[in-house]
């Protein structure tokens, strides 16, 4: 595959029309799958002819194989072509605080091989950057996956990070880009991007806002934030930090957020608000994940817990939703699988603020990707900037 860029790269402009159709053919197929000649040519604008040499070239070229007969209610079954899914692959890596998982996908974005680390310690800058540098090289090393059909990383950062610069300003701070030093170290393609943002761009392509054009994802994790799709992009604003949801003033308590500040949204709705009103109840720690577990035990103080912080956090999206207007609301990160049964209470707190007419025209979805929407996100990164 990145054999095919270079070529394509070396036979002209990048904006030549059959540099352009190439392109657009393998984005199509990498975003929607398997496809008949005739569906290329209507999404393509392309006349039959010309669609069919197309795809015969990338067939020709292992770009494209054969993926069979569809069922078609005329009778005739069309062809369908897809992707060699073994020709590019893409890494995935998320780092928070306290854990890493990198996924290695292909180019059907099926997961080919994964490591993930729980005892990862993010804020110990130094350490951790080289235990990210060490890793990926033995991962790819052991994978078998070959050095040159990998098409780039992308890289989901806690906090806040500019992807247009390659910096990381919250964590992993270097002298260079943080896209730089890691693409010396790899020689590699590398992206980074805000781990909330990642997973939107992983709901746009693959999950509930996908043929959405205004939505705004919800990141229910460790911590909160937002990610906002206007006009069917990532809205990532002036400094590339929109959507710190998490740290606008809430409410008045004496809670120290971990920006240093109180009265901030997160302190009363996020794993760490979970884990410190627990904490209050029991007077024992556990990670919040852990806490969440025990809803499968029906533990009624931990529902009513959830309830209020859901209803809190429709509060908040009231505004939001005043504000953006979004067709839909996708709620997504670590609490995903408890979010159906919050899902009543984020909806009754955000009709009692938001305007009516408003209100009415949002729905609310929860993820259906979970813990996959940032690395179908870093999938799309990479993808996207290797076929701009």
């Amino acid at each position: 595959m990145r054999a095919l860029l270079k070529e394509i790269e070396q036979n002209g402009s990048n904006r030549s029309r059959k540099n352009q159709m190439l392109r657009q053919a393998i984005k199509f197929s990498l975003h929607e799958g398997e496809k008949s000649i005739t569906e290329f040519c209507k999404h393509m604008r392309l006349s039959v002819p010309t669609g069919t040499k197309l795809v015969q070239e990338l067939i020709d070229k292992k770009i494209f194989l054969e993926a069979g007969k569809r069922d078609s209610a005329s009778g005739r079954k069309p062809t369908v072509f897809d992707l060699n899914p073994s020709i590019g692959y893409v890494i995935g890596v998320e780092l928070l605080l306290n854990s890493i998982r990198i996924n290695i996908l292909n180019l059907r974005h099926e997961v080919v091989f994964e490591f993930k680390n729980d005892s990862f310690d993010i804020s110990k800058e130094d350490e951790a950057y080289r235990f990210l540098a060490k890793k990926i090289r033995e991962l790819v090393q052991s994978s078998a996956v070959p050095r040159d059909k990998i098409l780039g990383i992308a890289i989901a950062i806690t906090g806040r990070v500019d992807s247009k610069s390659g910096i990381s300003y919250t964590y992993l701070q270097r002298y260079s880009p943080l896209t730089v030093s890691l693409e010396n170290e790899w020689g590699i393609p590398v992206f980074i991007e805000n781990d909330t943002r990642l997973m939107a761009l992983g709901e746009r392509r693959f999950g509930m806002a996908k043929g959405k054009s205004d939505v705004i994802f919800v990141n229910l994790s460790q911590g909160l934030g937002i990610s906002i799709i206007s006009n069917g992009l990532i809205h990532g604003g002036h400094s590339g930090f929109a959507g710190e949801f998490g740290h606008i003033h809430a409410l008045e308590n004496q809670r120290i957020c971990v920006c240093g500040k109180k009265g901030c949204l997160e302190t009363v709705v996020s794993g760490l608000a979970l884990e410190e009103i627990y904490k209050e109840r029991y007077n024992m720690s556990l990670p919040y994940e852990q806490i969440l577990s025990k809803m499968e035990t029906g533990d009624k103080v931990l529902k009513a817990i959830l309830s209020s912080m859901g209803e809190q956090l429709g509060n908040s999206l009231g505004t939001v939703v005043d504000i953006f207007n979004p067709e839909m609301i996708v709620i997504g990160g670590s609490f995903t699988h408890v979010a159906e049964f919050m899902k009543y209470s984020i909806i009754k707190g955000f009709s009692l603020q938001g305007l009516p007419q408003l209100i009415a025209d949002c729905e609310v979805e929860i993820s259906s990707l979970g813990g996959q929407a940032v690395m179908l996100g870093s999938f799309s990164l990479v993808t996207e900037k290797v076929l701009k």
